[in-house]
């Protein structure tokens, strides 16, 4: 029997296929994570997995987060028809904690490769929708016309992908092969930037760069030459990439009116949302008015207004403040920066890889409901599970 196959390492091997199925429509996605869980359980030895989640540096962080929303549940309103379904939203951690109890293993690399592949697989999609020539049937849905947040979420994933291909050819030993390399990355740099319309991934995709900058390169000719051609990709993409200009451009000048009280458009509503969420936040600003509470108070205090009957304000930060307090957002921000310390110590492969997906939580969390809603959320546990699993707080502490 092939050894991915054995009851004990069947749900290392399912979980580094998860990475692909992320480039898929969502039933695909929840499919493959109901198979990991199927195996964990099928796989046994259980106490060892429980130990090695004790052992995870952001176990107690998580927990603390459910804690808070256990108390929120207990003390706070809660709303009959959508009550359970927001306080699971809440819990999404905890399916990291299963993700990691499978430990360290050669599972990882295969899971960096699978996502790769699934990167360069959603790029040919959006070049053969270029050219018209990609079928219209529902599995390609997302990538024939923009469809709201999965289709926001293709963009953040390619975004992710293209800064873990960078550190890749960064590190890479044998030069025989960086042009290819090169090549993968920018086939998916482009379809990101020029062709999946999303302003939230294109600038996560210049922070995940500018962190690699300023942790990985040193004054030397090399260093210089790829900060150089990094500029140049920048102004070609600024030159040529029209419609991300534009809309770039219809960003800051969409603050410029709202901050002067004139009208803005369809795209800035969600400078709307901020105010109108900030003044209900400010009722309750330490509890919050409770889980799955904002719909409700948000159509209260937005009578009249085009956004009255939106379901997110499409910024985490404001949500958790607004549903279950400063103290809630403080357990998501204990969370997110404990992700970023453990990057950070840890070092090599798996601290850029961290690395870069705290940045993503937490830049996309300022522009869209990157937790709340499990179409960002689910994905953001699979990759985050690949450099987790296996890092102790012990392992940590001793970096």
């Amino acid at each position: 029997m092939n050894p991915a196959f054995r009851r004990d390492l069947l749900p290392q091997t399912i979980l580094s296929l998860l990475p692909l199925t992320l480039f898929f429509p969502v039933g695909i996605i929840y499919t493959g994570i109901f198979l990991f869980l199927f195996s964990l359980l099928y796989s046994g030895d259980y106490r060892s997995k429980w130990l090695t989640v004790k052992e995870s540096p952001l176990f107690w962080p998580i927990l603390g987060l459910s804690a808070i929303t256990c108390c929120a549940a207990i003390l706070l309103e809660r709303p009959q028809n959508s009550f359970w379904s927001g306080f699971f939203h809440y819990q999404i951690y905890i399916v990291l904690l299963f993700f990691i109890s499978v430990g360290s293993g050669d599972w990882q690399k295969r899971a960096v490769t699978a996502f790769f592949v699934g990167a360069l697989y959603a790029a040919t999609l959006y070049y053969l929708n270029l050219l018209q020539v990609l079928p219209n049937i529902e599995i390609f849905a997302n990538y024939l016309v923009y469809r709201g947040n999965k289709s926001i979420l293709l963009g953040i994933l390619l975004a992710i992908a293209a800064g873990w291909m960078l550190y890749e050819m960064a590190s890479l030993t044998d030069r025989r092969w960086l042009w290819l390399r090169i090549s993968a990355f920018l086939y998916v740099v482009i379809a990101l930037l020029f062709l999946a319309k999303s302003r939230t991934a294109s600038l996560i995709f210049v922070l995940l760069c500018l962190l690699f900058f300023l942790k990985y390169l040193t004054m030397s000719w090399r260093s210089v030459l790829w900060i150089l051609g990094f500029v140049l990709l920048l102004t070609v993409i600024w030159l040529s990439a029209s419609n991300l200009r534009l809309r770039t451009i219809g960003t800051i000048d969409d603050i410029n009116a709202f901050s002067q009280g004139q009208q803005i458009s369809d795209d800035g509503i969600r400078l709307e949302m901020y105010s109108v969420t900030s003044k209900i936040i400010a009722e309750k600003p330490w509890t919050g008015h409770g889980i799955a509470t904002w719909p409700s108070q948000y159509q209260k205090h937005a009578k009249g207004l085009p956004s009255e009957g939106t379901r997110t304000p499409h910024n985490d930060y404001l949500f958790y403040a607004a549903e279950i307090g400063l103290i809630g957002l403080a357990a998501l921000l204990w969370i997110w920066l404990t992700q970023l310390t453990v990057a950070w110590k840890i070092g090599g492969a798996p601290g850029m890889w961290l690395g870069m997906l705290g940045i993503a939580i937490m830049v996309g969390g300022m522009f869209n409901a990157i937790l709340r809603d499990a179409v960002f959320g689910m994905p953001f546990m699979v990759l985050l599970a690949i450099p987790l699993a296996g890092v102790t707080r012990n392992h940590v502490r001793a970096v």
